[in-house]
C-alpha cells in the first residue's frame, strides 16, 4: 500500500529514496487538506468559549521555541546540530512551519487527549521530518504477548501502523500514559449545556422560543379575524424596528417582557466561562470574560504559563530528549529545552523590570538581556559581565573587595 511503502525503511536505492518523497507528499496531502469533523467537536468550535480557548492554548504553545542544549558539569550551552535545528527551529517538514507543528499537536490533544508527530528518519536513523498526525484517526492497541502498544492510522484509505518509539506523545490528560482524556472527554457536560444556551438564545433572538406580546379584541374573533391581525403584526417584526404598528378601537396590545427563567437561562452562559476556564487552567479574563484589575490579570498570566503552559511544556522536552536524541547524545548531556520566557515579555515597564531583576541578581548579563531584544553586545565585551545587588559591581570587582 502507499502509506506502507513510504513509511518502509531503509531504502535501497536513489529511485527508491525518491518514490519514498513522493508517497510521504501524498500523505501529507491527504492528512492536511481538510477531512470532515466529527459532529461532536464540530458543535463544540462554535462555542466562543470552546473556541477561544483552543485558539490560546494552541497558540501560546505554538510560539514557544525548543532548541538542544547540553550540561557540562554546571555549565549549559546551546549545541549546534544542524538536523535537529532544521526540525526543531527552522522546518520540521515542508508544509508547515514549528508554530503551525506545535499548534496541530496542541490542537489534536485539546479535542482527542493526545498528540502525536512522527519522527521520520532517513537511512542512518537521524531524523529528518516531523509530521503531526490526526488523533481522531488512530486506534490503540495493546500486544498481549510483548506488552508494547501499537497504533494504528488510517486517512481516507492510507494505512500504516507506528511503534510508540516512532512518535513523539503530548498528552492533555492521560491517566495511564497511553491514552488521552481531551476536552470533549472532560467538559462534555459543560460543553453540552452552552451548546443548548446558544440555540435557545439564537431562538430567543429570532422570536422563536417565545411570544413576544398578546392583543386582545373586545369580541370573540373569528379564525380569520386572528390570522389577519397575527399577519399585520409580523410586518414589524425586528427586521422593521421602530415602525408603528396601528390597531383598531376594539384591540389591546400588551407586551410581554422577558421572564426570569428567561434571563436566568441565558445568563447561565457566563457560567459556561468559568467551567471552561477551570478545564482549560486559562484566566477567564483572558476568555475575554471577569473584571479584574489590571495587576491582577497580569499576576494570572504569570499564572497561566507557571501552571497551565509549563507542564505542557515540560511533558514535550522530556519525551523529545528521549525520542529524538540518541543514548550517546543525552550520556554527553544532551537535552531539548523549550523558552516559555517568550510568552512572559509583556509591556516595556515590566520587561526592564524583569531585566534588572535578572541583572541585580546575576542570572543574566547585560549582553543576554539585550539579545533578548535582538540587540547586539555592548562592545568591547563589558556586557559579558555578571553583577551582584551589593554594589551593582562586577563579580570580580566584588570578591576581589574593590570599590
Amino acid at each position: 500500500m502507499i502509506l506502507g511503502r513510504a513509511l518502509g525503511r531503509p531504502r535501497a536505492s536513489a529511485a527508491g529514496r525518491s518514490q519514498m518523497a513522493e508517497d510521504v507528499q501524498q500523505m501529507l496531502r491527504r492528512i492536511f487538506k481538510g477531512m470532515e469533523e466529527d459532529a461532536s467537536r464540530g458543535a463544540a468550535e462554535t462555542l466562543s468559549p470552546v473556541a477561544a480557548a483552543h485558539r490560546i492554548l494552541t497558540n501560546s504553545f505554538g510560539l514557544i521555541p525548543f532548541g538542544v542544549y547540553c550540561k557540562e558539569g554546571d555549565a549549559r550551552h546551546s549545541v549546534a546540530d544542524d538536523a535537529l535545528e532544521q526540525v526543531l527551529k527552522w522546518r520540521p517538514n515542508p508544509r508547515m512551519s514549528p508554530f503551525v507543528c506545535g499548534k496541530i499537536l496542541l490542537s489534536n490533544a485539546f479535542w482527542w487527549g493526545f498528540g502525536a508527530c512522527w519522527n521520520r528518519r532517513d537511512e542512518t536513523g537521524q531524523v529528518v521530518e516531523r509530521i503531526p498526525l490526526p488523533s481522531d484517526c488512530c486506534s490503540i492497541r495493546r500486544d498481549s504477548q510483548t506488552g508494547l502498544y501499537w497504533y494504528d492510522y488510517s486517512v481516507e484509505g492510507v494505512s500504516h501502523t507506528f511503534a510508540s518509539y516512532d512518535l513523539s506523545f503530548l498528552y492533555f490528560e492521560t491517566y495511564d500514559g497511553v491514552r488521552g482524556r481531551g476536552m470533549m472527554h472532560l467538559a462534555r457536560e459543560a460543553v453540552a449545556a452552552d451548546a443548548m444556551a446558544q440555540r435557545y438564545g439564537k431562538k430567543f433572538y429570532q422570536n422563536g422560543a417565545r411570544l413576544s406580546g398578546i392583543v386582545e379584541v373586545d369580541t370573540d374573533a373569528s379564525r380569520e379575524t386572528r390570522d389577519r391581525v397575527k399577519g399585520e403584526f409580523a410586518q414589524y417584526a425586528a427586521d422593521d424596528a421602530f415602525k408603528v404598528a396601528v390597531l383598531d378601537h376594539s384591540m389591546k396590545y400588551t407586551p410581554l417582557g422577558i421572564s426570569q427563567s428567561d434571563a436566568q437561562f441565558i445568563e447561565s452562559r457566563t457560567f459556561t466561562v468559568e467551567e471552561i476556564s477551570r478545564f482549560s487552567g486559562i484566566p477567564k479574563y483572558m476568555l475575554q470574560s471577569g473584571k479584574e484589575a489590571y495587576n491582577s490579570n497580569a499576576q494570572q498570566r504569570i499564572d497561566y504559563v507557571t501552571d497551565t503552559l509549563v507542564p505542557f511544556v515540560t511533558q514535550w522536552e522530556q519525551e523529545n530528549t528521549y525520542k529524538l536524541l540518541g543514548a550517546r547524545q543525552r550520556e554527553a548531556g544532551w537535552y531539548i529545552k523549550g523558552n516559555v520566557s517568550v510568552l512572559l515579555r509583556g509591556d516595556d515597564t515590566t520587561r526592564s523590570q524583569f531585566y534588572e531583576r535578572m541583572v541585580r541578581n546575576s542570572i543574566y548579563c547585560p549582553d543576554e538581556c539585550r539579545a533578548l531584544e535582538e540587540k547586539d553586545p555592548i562592545p568591547g565585551g563589558l556586557g559579558r559581565q555578571f553583577f551582584v545587588s551589593k554594589n551593582m559591581g562586577s563579580l570580580e570587582t566584588v570578591l576581589k573587595g574593590g570599590e
